[in-house]
C-alpha cells in the first residue's frame, strides 16, 4: 500500500497516526506553509498538533508555521478572523462554529478544517458531511453522535433517583448559530422525556449572566448540572464546580476543564489530542494537493472517552455505581 493509500485508509477509519507514516517528506517550497488558527488555541493543543504532522512528516518551523489571531474566544470575532486571513494563511485550522462562518464568508479559497466543532450542514458551511463542497472540511463533534442524550443518560446513571437536571448553555450567539443549537435542544428534550426527568436550560451568552443562573440553579432544587464548554462559561468554570460541590450536586462536562479545581464529576467527550490527530491527517491532504475540502468527508469523532473524578464523587459524597467504574476510560483518584 503506497502512502496515499495509507493514508486514505486511516482517515476513511479514524484510525490512530502512527509513526511509519512520517517517512514521506512534504511537497518543497521556498517558505513554509502558514497555518492560521481560530480562535486561539492553549499552549498543550498547540503542541498535540504541531506532534501529529511531524508524525506525518512534516518538520514544525521548516515545513510548516501556526500563527493566531491574539484573542482567545473573544467577542472581536470579525477582528480575529480578518488579522488571521491578512496573515495570509495557506490553511485555517478552526473550532467553534461562529469563527467559521465568519472565516467562511470572509474567503471562499481558502482551505479551513475544523478540529472541534458542532453541526456544519445545518450551520451552512457544508452541503453534507459526506460531501461539504464548500472550502470547509474536517470534524464535527455533535452531528450524529446524539451525545447531549448520552451525557443525560450518564448523570441519571451516576445518580439513579435524579429527578431535576439542570443545563448551563454556553453555546449561543454569536459563537454558535441558532441552526446549529436546535438539534441540540431536541436531543436533550428527547433524552429528559425517555429519562423522565425535568431538565431546565439556562443560556448563558455573556459572562456575567452566570451568577444569576446559578441563583435559579438553587431556587429551582436542581439534582445535577450538565456543563458545556462556551466562550461565556471560561471565566466562571471553577466557580460554577465548586457551587455544585458546596450543593453536592453531580456534575457532567461535554469537554475537558483544564486546570479547573475541582473537576466536574463526569467528563464524556473526544479527546482533544485525538481531536487534532485526526484534523492533522486534514491538513496533509489538503496541503500536499491530495484533496480538495470539498470533496473530503466530514468525520466524526473516532472515539468519546468517558473520564469519572473520584475526589470530586468523595467531595459530593456519591457512591460511583461499578458500571460506571468499569466504562470509565480514565479514573483521576
Amino acid at each position: 500500500m503506497n502512502r496515499r493509500q495509507t493514508l486514505s485508509a486511516l482517515f476513511a477509519l479514524g484510525a490512530p497516526l502512527t509513526a511509519r507514516l512520517a517517512a514521506a517528506r512534504p511537497p518543497m517550497r521556498a517558505t513554509p506553509y502558514r497555518i492560521g488558527l481560530i480562535p486561539d488555541i492553549e499552549r498543550v493543543r498547540h503542541e498535540q498538533f504541531t506532534d501529529a504532522m511531524h508524525e506525518l512528516g512534516w518538520m514544525p518551523g521548516s515545513d510548516f508555521v501556526l500563527f493566531q489571531s491574539g484573542t482567545k474566544a473573544g467577542y472581536d470575532m470579525e477582528q480575529s478572523v480578518q488579522r488571521v486571513i491578512d496573515g495570509k494563511p495557506d490553511l485555517i485550522l478552526a473550532a467553534v462554529m461562529g469563527y467559521i462562518l465568519i472565516a467562511h464568508r470572509l474567503t471562499k479559497t481558502i482551505p479551513i478544517v475544523m478540529w472541534a466543532t458542532g453541526y456544519p450542514v445545518e450551520a451552512g458551511v457544508a452541503s453534507s458531511l459526506a460531501r461539504p463542497g464548500k472550502n470547509v472540511t474536517g470534524l464535527a463533534i455533535y452531528a450524529g453522535t446524539e451525545v447531549f442524550g448520552k451525557l443525560l443518560d450518564l448523570l441519571r446513571e451516576v445518580k439513579p433517583g435524579i429527578k431535576r437536571i439542570g443545563v448551563l448553555w454556553g453555546y449561543v450567539p454569536p459563537f454558535h448559530p441558532k441552526e446549529e443549537i436546535e438539534p441540540c435542544y431536541a436531543e436533550l428534550r428527547g433524552a429528559a422525556q425517555r429519562l423522565g426527568v425535568e431538565l431546565r436550560i439556562w443560556e448563558i451568552a455573556r459572562p456575567d449572566e452566570m451568577r444569576p443562573a446559578l441563583a435559579a440553579v438553587t431556587e429551582q432544587r436542581m439534582h445535577g448540572l450538565l456543563l458545556t464548554t462556551g466562550a461565556p462559561l471560561q471565566p466562571h468554570r471553577e466557580e460554577v464546580t465548586k457551587f455544585a460541590v458546596k450543593a453536592r450536586m453531580p456534575t457532567i462536562s461535554d469537554f475537558a476543564w483544564p486546570g479547573v479545581e475541582p473537576q466536574p464529576l463526569l467528563r464524556y467527550s473526544p479527546s482533544p489530542a485525538t481531536l487534532m490527530r485526526q484534523a492533522a491527517i486534514y491538513v496533509d491532504r489538503i496541503l500536499r494537493g491530495d484533496a480538495k475540502p470539498g470533496d473530503l468527508p466530514i468525520q466524526r469523532p473516532s472515539k468519546f472517552e468517558l473520564e469519572l473524578n473520584v475526589r470530586t464523587a468523595k467531595a459530593i459524597g456519591i457512591e460511583i455505581p461499578q458500571a460506571i467504574l468499569l466504562r470509565a476510560d480514565r479514573v483521576i483518584e
